[in-house]
This record gives structure tokens, sequence and C-alpha cells, in this order.
């Protein structure tokens, strides 16, 4: 039954997030562009959806519950993870030129259960809008 309420939790987190924001995805030929807030996140294009909501709601901390429930099959024959490496650009974090942060994670999600793990790569102040 907890797993039940926090599965239920999880995707009414990842909706109300997408919900409250602006919500864009440009499909370019390698990769897909998602554009939430002031966020623009660069995927790979071969990333599943489920892996890109899993990114962008760990990325603005929302609580999906209890990550250390496996579930039978992880704990028996353990995780089945698919990796991907995400670009973030915060589009005016700084008042002056260069104004945007880019940065750069590795990310390794399990498709069986809810465990995820990103690691920043690199992070660097980037030009790119106009003042």
């Amino acid at each position: 039954m907890k797993k039940i309420i926090a599965l239920v939790m999880v995707i009414v987190s990842i909706f109300s997030v997408i919900s409250m924001s602006a919500y864009a995805e440009d499909k370019s030929e390698n990769t897909v562009t998602v554009i939430v807030n002031e966020v623009e996140f660069i995927f790979d294009a071969d990333t599943t959806e489920e892996f890109r909501d899993k990114f962008i709601a760990d990325y603005f901390n929302v609580d999906n519950g209890d990550t250390s429930a496996y579930g039978l099959t992880c704990t028996l024959f353990g995780h089945k993870y698919e990796e991907s490496i995400v670009t973030a650009i915060i589009h005016k974090d700084k008042a002056t030129d260069p104004r945007c942060l880019r940065q750069t994670y590795k990310m390794e999600a399990c498709t069986r259960c809810t465990y995820a793990q990103k690691t920043l790569i690199s992070q660097v102040y980037i030009s790119c809008c106009e003042e």
C-alpha cells in the first residue's frame, strides 16, 4: 500500500512541476531539448521520456517518494541502468555577461525502479542571452 501511495505521489509531483512551468520540446536529429521555466535541458535523442522526466524531477529536487524501494526484480538481479549525459542551461543566471550557466551531468537511472543518481561533470558560464 505504501508503494502505491509513493507511486501516486511521484506521478502527481512530476505533473505539477511540468504543469506549473513553461514546457517546450524540440527534437533535432541527435538531441531532444526540453525547456522548463528558464532552464533548457538537452538530452540525447535515444533517451526515453521516462528518463527525461526522472532527470527533470531530480534536478528540481521534487520528492519522489522512497527511493530505496527497489522492488523484487532489482533486489534479486540488480538494477538495469539507463545512462546518459545531460546538459542543463540556466538562462539569465547572472546580471552581467556571461549570463547563462551551462551544467553537464551524468545521469544513471534504473528502468525497473525509482533509483536515480546524477553526477555533475562540469559547469561554466556562457554568453547566449542578450542583456
